[in-house]
Formats: C-alpha cells, sequence, structure tokens
C-alpha cells in the first residue's frame, strides 16, 4: 500500500492487517529498511516521519531480535546465498540481512511473508516459508 506495487494477495492481506482481522509482524531490520526508503523518498504517500513511525507502530507488532535470532539468520544468509547461486536469473544475487531475518521471523511464527522481492521469495520457498504476493 505504502509503496503503490502490491499484488492483489499482497494488498488484501495488508488491508486485513490494517483492519487488524491478522497480526502483522516486522523484525527491527525491516523496520530500519522501511525508513531507509522513506528517507530516499521512496515511499511518498508517507508524509513525515511521525507519521511513519505511527503507521509502523498502529499495523504492526514490532519483533525485537535477540542474538539467537540473529544467529539463525546468518545460516539462513549463508545458506540463502548458495540458493540464489544455483538458481536461473538469480546468480549473482545474495540475500540481505533483512530477508534473512524476515525468513527466520516468518519460519519461528508459522507465519506468511508478503513480499514480492525474487530473492526473498526464492529462499522462501527453498525454507517452507510461503509468500504471498
Amino acid at each position: 500500500m505504502a509503496y503503490g506495487e502490491l499484488g492483489e494477495r499482497a494488498e488484501e492481506t495488508m488491508l486485513r492487517v490494517r483492519k487488524g482481522e491478522v497480526t502483522g509482524y516486522l523484525p527491527t531490520t525491516a523496520v530500519y529498511e522501511l525508513y531507509v526508503h522513506w528517507l530516499r523518498g521512496r515511499i511518498p504517500v508517507i508524509k513525515s516521519e511521525e507519521e511513519l513511525k505511527t503507521f509502523v507502530t498502529r499495523y504492526f507488532k514490532v519483533v525485537e531480535l535477540r542474538l539467537d535470532d540473529y544467529v539463525e539468520s546468518a545460516k539462513i544468509k549463508v545458506e540463502g546465498d548458495k540458493f540464489l547461486k544455483e538458481a536461473p536469473g538469480l546468480a549473482g544475487r545474495s540475500l540481505s540481512i533483512v530477508d534473512s531475518t524476515l525468513i527466520w521471523l516468518a519460519q519461528k511464527l508459522h507465519a506468511p511473508i508478503v513480499t514480492g522481492d525474487k530473492d526473498l521469495i526464492h529462499v522462501a520457498k527453498k525454507k517452507g516459508v510461503a509468500t504471498i504476493w
């Protein structure tokens, strides 16, 4: 919704999050990335830092990651990079720290990931995590 480029299923899911019908989870790494995109002007619908903060805290449960979470995410990063290297059209790509923490959190919470990112979708599928787009 904020990016204006969601797939139909993703938009439906995000509307359900906004209505409180389902819980949306964001690891702190994803919140960081969201702020970077906003600061670079990539989320023009959000006009102020306060509005972004309100959006994140009103609609999502922000999950603080612990040392063990980062250890598991690092394992996913290394394995994910191997998956991407072997994938047609994705060779030369690498999994970001944000993507690896999203996959780990989704595994931990048994939740799908809302994303259109090809790298993330590929590795999530290999790790048995559902994606919505």
